[in-house]
């Protein structure tokens, strides 16, 4: 079979850290073409974890949109002929003219985020409601909240595939990671909590800062690191505002599960999600999640049993979960943080890859 994954870019990102993780295990049986809609060069942050099996095409695309696109894209698939056109986040807006005179291709798309989120404006929801009511894309969801998000929003039933994330079995944290995490461990009860997303108003990484500065001033012993892109320039500047020297923005890394399994805890305060890849990584890793209820995270986390969730997104609930998980004896961790990597396991991506194949076939 023959596969064209076309995303927007290979920036730091859920979506493209699971779109790489699929092209890698669909081309270990398959012919699998990963397009882009912008350079490498100007977002490549994942392109060296692409493996050499898959190939690459970029269509160089400039800032805003680029109605020659649509185009590139026929010439592409009348010259590739694949079998299936996966698309990932807005790339999906650039394969309606392909869709209708390409019939013995099959399109699908995965919605990585709640559905009216993921449309990014009312010309991207026409173009997603043409195209699936019409039937010429198949909709993927990625748990069963973004699933019944599609349908509630949509009127119209979807194929629910979970996300996955291969963690790998021999993975171990460096001595420079354990060196460096010396200086985030202030006493032998110093709880590290890591903080794995881009720095941008979704995942609301000020939010985090305040509760982790007020809980700090209640004399509560802990670090927050917090490892992504920044995004948003004036959140950053909020949060070193705060001055306090025990949350540390540490910018993207090549290696967030060596942090994350270096860690004690993994953070996440976003307003909307989808099914983050970020928490499949640190629920792999075995540690423990303390998370908004929001997408499918709900789906994930048993709050108490595999790790904590707040009643709601608001910062006074955040907080009280976040006070909750420091006040849990460090004797009763271990058992969570089993509870927590027992639920990872079915999420990996070669059942998920597996899922996809039978759906493309």
């Amino acid at each position: 079979m023959k596969i064209i994954e076309y995303i927007p870019q290979l920036g730091s990102g859920g979506g493209e850290r699971f779109t790489v993780d699929l092209c890698n295990e669909l081309s270990k049986r398959h012919e699998v073409i990963l397009c882009l809609s912008y350079s490498l060069e100007k977002y490549g942050f994942y392109k060296h974890e692409v493996s050499p099996r898959v190939r690459i095409i970029s269509f160089d695309k400039k800032n805003g949109f680029d109605g020659t696109l649509p185009f590139k894209l026929l010439k592409l698939i009348c010259k590739e002929r694949p079998d299936v056109v996966h698309t990932h986040l807005m790339a999906i807006v650039y394969t309606a003219l392909s869709a209708l005179l390409m019939r013995k291709t099959r399109f699908f798309h995965t919605v990585h985020n709640t559905a009216e989120v993921e449309t990014d404006g009312r010309v991207g929801e026409k173009i997603r409601r043409f195209l699936f009511s019409k039937r010429l894309v198949t909709p993927v969801t990625i748990s069963p909240d973004s699933h019944r998000s599609f349908r509630e929003f949509y009127n119209m039933d979807a194929t629910l595939i979970n996300n996955g994330r291969d963690i790998p079995a021999n993975l171990e944290v460096s001595d420079e990671v354990k060196k460096e995490f010396k200086q985030y461990r202030r006493t032998t009860e110093t709880r590290v909590i890591v903080q794995l997303a881009h720095i941008g108003h979704q995942k609301r990484q000020d939010m985090m800062a305040r509760v982790a500065d007020r809980l700090m001033k209640e004399g509560y012993d802990f670090a927050v690191l917090m490892i992504g892109e920044i995004k948003e320039i004036q959140m950053a500047e909020a949060i070193k505002a705060l001055n306090n020297p025990n949350i540390y923005l540490l910018g993207g890394k090549h290696n967030p599960l060596e942090y994350l399994k270096a860690a004690d805890a993994f953070a996440l305060t976003s307003s909307y999600e989808g099914l983050p890849i970020s928490l499949l990584e640190a629920m792999g890793v075995g540690i423990i999640p303390i998370c908004t209820p929001v997408g499918g995270i709900v789906n994930l986390i048993n709050d108490g049993v595999n790790g904590f969730l707040s009643a709601d997104i608001s910062e006074e609930a955040y907080y009280t979960t976040l006070k909750r998980y420091l006040d849990t004896p460090a004797e009763k961790l271990p058992a969570m943080k089993t509870e927590a990597l027992n639920t990872y396991q079915p999420f990996t991506m070669v059942e998920c890859a597996k899922i996809y194949e039978q759906l493309f076939n």
